[in-house]
C-alpha cells in the first residue's frame, strides 16, 4: 500500500467514535443497565453537580441525582428507541442550576448527559416558533437550489452563526458547497468549492446518519476526562451524545479555516446522507439544549421536504423522456435492417442521452451516427463488454482506462454506455460521449500533506483554504441514474426491433431460451426460497435462545432438517417426494423395534417439492419440543402420527401420551410460531396446537394443492378415523391482564413485551379511576402496577387485586421515595427499566407455573 493510501485509511480508521473525554460545556454519567451503579464519570462532573469524580465512581446514581430525576431517568429508559436515539429527560434544578438531562442506551451502560442551561434560555419558545415560520415558507418551494439556498438564509439568521452552508456530497465522496449565507458581507464566500473526500471521513458521515446534528462549541476550551471505575473497562462509545469530543485532525482543520465553533445538521434523502448544513462562527457558540433539539427537528422535516422536491424534479424529468421514447420506439420500423433502422433514429436516440454518437453491432454489422471511435475500436470494446458479469448495461466515464490495442483510435470520445440486446449474439447499441474538459473550484489543494500521527501516517489538514482551481481531462459527462433507467426502457423497444428483425435468432432460439429461462427462475426461486427461508431461521432462533451454545446447536439441527428435506426432493421426486419418507428421515432414533416409541399410521401420500422444507421444519419442531420437555424425553413416552384424506385434502394429527405432565407455555417462541403459523400463513391450510396435561396435541389440515394420493401399496397401515382430542386444559396466556401504567411510550412497550410472553389481551389505564373501573367490567388474571402515576399512587387498585385475589405486582422507577402500606409490603417490585426477561420471571412465579414447552 503506497503511503498516501495508508494516510487516508489511517484518517477513515480514527476512532473518533470513542475518544475517552467530552467537550467541557457538559458532563457525563454512565451507568449500569439497570440505571443504579456509575460505571464512569468525566472528570468536571463536580463543576456542575457538587460530586467530584472519585467520590461519584462506583456508587449509586443518588449520589448525583435526586429521586425524582432518577425516576424520570428509569422512565426513559423503557423507551423502545433508547439504544438508537438520544432522549431528552428535561431540564432540573440541581446544585442550584437548571440543568438539562438526556440519556440513551450503548451496550451495558446508559449514558446520562447534563448540561447548564441559562435562566433567559429555560422556556423559551423563541426558536421553535420561528423554526415552525420557517418551515412554513418553505412548504410552497417547488426547486431544490432554491430551496436550499432559502434554507441557509433562514437559517443563518435563526441561529446568528457567521456562515451557514447547504453542502452536497457527491458521487465520488468529494463535497461541494451548493448554497450558502452569510452575516457578513467580508466574508470570503465558499459557494461552489468542492472540498475532498477525506475531508468529512467515512466513519463520520456514519455517525452523522445515527446522530443527526453536532455541535462544537469552542475549539480552544479544555477537554473533560472519561474516567471508569475500573480501569480496564472497555471505552463507551459515544456517538449519540453531543459531548462527544472532536478529534484533534478535525480541531487543526477548524483552526486553520479561522472558525472557533462549528455545528452540522444532517441531510438525510432515501435513508443515506446527502449532505450537510454546515454551520460556522469566528468566536466560542453553543446553542441551548431546546435550540438544538428545534434544529435538529428542523434538519429532520427539512429532510423530508427535500426528499419530496427532488423526486418531483425526478418524476417530472422522468416523464418527459418516457414521452420520448414512446415516440422513438413507435418510429422503429421494419423496414431495412436493424442497424440502418436504428441509424436512422440516430438524432432522437443521442439527444434522449445527451450523447454525441452511437454505433449499432449486430454480429458482424457495424452502423454508426454522430462522433464515434474507430470501427475497430468499437469491436474491441463490444469484447471487453462481454465479458462483464451484467452486460445489459454498462457504462463508462474514461474508455482511455481500459486496455486498447490502440488508445489513439477513440478520437473524440470518453465515455460510453453499452446496451447489450443479445450479447451472446454480438448484438449491442452503444452510446457515447465525447471528452469533456472543465475546471474544478477546490476550497485549497486537495492534494494533503503527510504526517507521521499517533497510529502511523496520516493526512495533515491544509493550512490555506484560498480557492484552488483543477483542470479535468479524459473523462465525459458522468451517466446519471436517471439516464441509465431511460436506457434500460429504450433497450427493451430496441430488442423487440431486434428479434422481429431476426437478429437475435430464431424461434427455436427463443423457445430453448425460454425453456431454459422457466428452468433457472424455477432453480433461483427455490434457491431463495431456501436462503430466506434460512435466513429467518437464524434471526429467529437468536431471538428465542439466551447463549452462543444454545443458539449454535438449534440452528445447526435446524438448518440439517432443512438439508434433510432437500435430500428427500432430489432423490425421490422433483415434485412428489413420500410423507412417510420425510417423517422416517426425521424420527429415525425414535422408530427403532426394542423400544418403539412413535406409531405411523397413513395412507400413500406425496408432498409437493416446494412445501417440503417448510413442512420438515415444522415436524421437526415437533420432534425437538417432544424430546426436549414431552413425551419423547423419556422410554416410556409415546407418539401416535396419523394422516388421512378429509374434506378435499389431507388431515394430519400428532399425539402424544404417557410423558412428562404438559404446562400451556408462557412464552411465544420459534418453535411455537412456525408450529402455528407455517401452514396457514404460506400454504393456506390450516393448523392448531393444544396443550392437555396428557401431552401435546396438534392438528394439520393440508389443500389438495400440496399433496398427491399414490397408487400402490402403503408402508404403513391405514386408518380411517382421526384420534379422538382430549379435553384441552385452560392456557393462562389466554387471560386478561390489567396494566396500570402512565407513561404512554412504557405502556406500548410493555404490552408488546407481554405479547410476547403469550398474553394477548392486555388493557392499559393511566389513571386509577380509569382501572378501578376496568376491574369492575372484566375479569382479570394479572396485574402490572406502575406505583406513582403522576398525582396519585396506584396503592388502591392494588389493594382491589388482593381482595379478589388477582396475583400483581409493582414497578418503579424510584428507589425508596414511597411508603409501601404493610398489606402490600409482600408485593413483587420490579425496578425499571424492565427486560423482559425479568418480566417473564415474575409473571412465572407469581402464576406458580414455570417452563416453556417450545423452543
Amino acid at each position: 500500500m503506497e503511503i498516501r493510501e495508508l494516510a487516508i485509511s489511517n484518517c477513515e480508521r480514527e476512532p473518533i467514535h470513542i475518544p475517552g473525554c467530552i467537550q467541557s460545556f457538559g458532563a457525563l454519567i454512565a451507568t449500569d443497565k439497570h440505571v443504579e451503579l456509575i460505571t464512569h464519570v468525566s472528570s468536571n462532573i463536580g463543576d456542575f453537580l457538587g460530586t467530584s469524580a472519585q467520590e461519584a465512581l462506583g456508587q449509586s446514581i443518588s449520589t448525583l441525582l435526586s429521586e425524582r430525576v432518577i425516576h424520570n431517568l428509569r422512565n426513559v429508559a423503557g423507551h423502545p428507541t433508547i439504544e438508537s436515539q438520544r432522549e431528552r429527560v428535561g431540564t432540573y434544578l440541581l446544585n442550584h442550576q437548571n440543568l438539562d438531562i438526556s440519556l440513551h442506551r450503548c451496550g451495558p451502560h446508559f449514558l446520562i448527559e447534563v448540561e447548564p442551561v441559562s435562566p433567559q434560555d429555560h422556556h423559551n419558545q423563541t426558536a421553535f416558533a420561528q423554526a415552525r415560520l420557517l418551515l412554513a415558507r418553505l412548504q410552497d418551494e417547488t426547486a431544490t437550489a432554491a430551496l436550499l439556498q432559502m434554507a441557509v438564509r433562514d437559517l443563518q439568521r435563526l441561529t446568528g452563526f457567521d456562515r451557514v452552508m447547504a453542502y452536497q456530497f457527491l458521487p465520488d465522496g468529494a463535497g461541494e458547497v451548493v448554497a450558502e449565507a452569510l452575516l457578513d458581507d467580508d466574508l470570503e464566500p465558499y459557494l461552489g468549492l468542492r472540498y475532498p473526500a477525506s475531508d468529512i471521513p467515512q466513519q463520520v458521515r456514519a455517525i452523522a446518519l445515527k446522530m443527526p446534528i453536532r455541535a462544537i462549541a469552542d475549539i480552544h476550551a479544555p477537554l473533560a476526562d472519561l474516567i471508569a471505575a475500573d480501569p480496564n473497562a472497555d471505552p463507551l462509545d459515544l456517538s449519540l451524545t453531543q459531548v462527544r469530543a472532536v478529534s484533534p485532525i478535525h480541531l487543526e482543520y477548524l483552526a486553520n479555516m479561522g472558525v472557533q465553533a462549528s455545528m452540522n445538521l444532517a441531510i438525510i434523502v432515501r435513508r443515506g446522507l446527502w449532505g450537510l448544513f454546515a454551520f460556522h462562527h469566528k468566536s466560542a457558540k453553543l446553542l441551548s439544549p431546546d435550540f438544538r433539539s428545534t434544529c435538529d427537528l428542523f434538519g429532520q422535516l427539512f429532510s423530508l421536504k427535500f426528499q419530496q422536491v427532488l423526486e418531483e424534479e425526478r418524476f417530472n424529468a422522468r416523464k418527459r423522456t418516457t414521452s420520448a421514447i414512446t415516440q422513438v420506439i413507435q418510429a422503429l420500423t421494419n423496414s431495412g435492417s436493424f442497424t440502418q433502422t436504428v441509424q436512422g433514429l440516430g438524432q432522437q436516440l443521442c439527444t434522449m442521452l445527451s450523447a454525441h454518437g452511437l454505433a449499432i453491432i449486430a454480429q458482424h454489422e457495424i452502423e454508426t451516427f454522430g462522433d464515434v471511435p474507430a470501427l475497430g475500436l468499437i469491436q474491441e470494446l463490444v469484447e471487453q463488454v462481454q465479458t462483464n458479469p451484467s452486460p445489459d448495461l454498462v457504462p463508462f466515464e474514461n474508455l482511455s482506462q481500459l486496455n486498447f490495442s490502440n488508445p489513439n483510435q477513440l478520437n473524440k470520445t470518453a465515455g460510453a454506455l453499452c446496451l447489450g440486446l443479445s450479447p451472446s449474439d454480438q448484438v449491442f447499441v452503444i452510446f457515447f460521449r465525447n471528452e469533456m474538459i472543465y475546471e474544478v473550484r477546490w476550497a485549497g489543494s486537495p492534494e494533503k500533506d503527510i504526517v507521521e500521527g499517533p497510529n502511523g501516517p496520516r493526512l495533515r489538514p491544509r493550512a490555506s483554504f484560498a480557492e484552488y482551481r483543477e483542470t479535468i481531462a479524459g473523462q465525459c459527462q458522468p451517466w446519471s441514474s436517471l439516464e441509465s433507467e431511460v436506457a434500460l426502457e429504450l433497450r427493451t423497444g430496441l430488442m423487440q426491433l431486434a428479434i422481429s428483425q431476426g437478429e437475435v435468432q430464431q424461434q427455436e432460439w427463443l423457445r430453448q431460451q425460454r425453456q431454459q429461462d422457466l428452468l433457472i427462475a424455477e432453480l433461483n426461486h427455490r434457491v431463495k426460497n431456501i436462503l430466506a427461508l434460512i435466513r429467518s431461521i437464524s434471526r429467529q432462533t437468536r431471538h428465542s435462545t439466551t447463549s452462543i451454545e444454545e443458539y449454535t446447536l438449534l440452528l445447526d439441527r435446524r438448518i440439517a432438517a432443512l438439508a434433510y428435506a432437500h435430500d428427500l426432493v432430489a432423490g425421490h421426486s422433483l415434485e412428489w417426494p413420500s410423507l412417510h419418507n420425510l417423517l422416517t428421515t426425521e424420527l429415525r432414533p425414535y422408530l427403532a423395534e426394542a423400544e418403539r416409541q412413535v406409531s405411523m399410521t397413513g395412507i400413500n401420500v406425496g408432498l409437493k417439492a416446494n412445501f417440503v422444507p417448510m413442512f420438515a421444519l415444522v415436524i421437526h419442531e415437533l420432534i425437538t419440543n417432544s424430546a426436549k420437555y414431552g413425551a419423547l424425553s423419556i422410554p416410556t413416552g409415546k407418539v401416535d402420527i396419523r394422516w388421512m384424506e378429509q374434506d378435499g385434502g389431507l388431515a394430519f394429527y400428532w399425539r402424544e401420551s404417557n410423558g412428562p405432565a404438559v404446562f400451556p407455555p408462557k412464552r411465544r417462541g420459534f418453535g411455537r410460531t412456525l408450529i402455528e403459523r407455517a401452514i396457514p400463513f404460506e400454504f393456506e391450510g390450516e393448523a392448531n396446537i393444544r396443550f392437555p396435561a396428557s401431552g401435546v396435541q396438534v392438528d394439520f389440515w393440508l389443500p389438495t394443492e400440496l399433496i398427491l394420493f399414490q397408487t400402490g401399496e402403503s408402508d404403513v397401515p391405514n386408518t380411517s378415523s382421526p384420534p379422538s382430542p382430549e379435553i384441552e386444559e385452560s392456557d393462562p396466556a389466554s387471560g386478561r391482564v390489567l396494566l396500570v401504567e402512565d407513561n404512554m411510550l412504557l405502556a406500548l412497550e410493555m404490552e408488546n413485551s407481554l405479547g410476547g410472553l403469550g398474553f394477548v389481551r392486555v388493557d392499559t389505564a393511566p389513571r386509577v379511576k380509569l382501572a378501578l373501573k376496568l376491574l369492575r367490567q372484566e375479569e382479570y388474571i394479572l396485574g402490572i402496577l406502575d406505583i406513582n402515576l403522576k398525582e396519585e399512587k396506584s396503592f388502591i387498585v392494588a389493594e382491589q387485586l388482593l381482595k379478589r385475589q388477582i396475583p400483581f405486582l409493582f414497578t418503579t422507577g424510584y428507589d425508596s421515595k414511597f411508603t409501601i402500606p404493610e398489606a402490600l409490603d409482600h408485593v413483587p417490585r420490579l425496578k425499571k427499566p424492565i427486560n423482559e426477561d425479568q418480566l417473564n420471571t415474575a409473571i412465572q412465579q407469581l402464576l406458580g407455573e414455570t417452563g416453556d414447552t417450545t423452543s
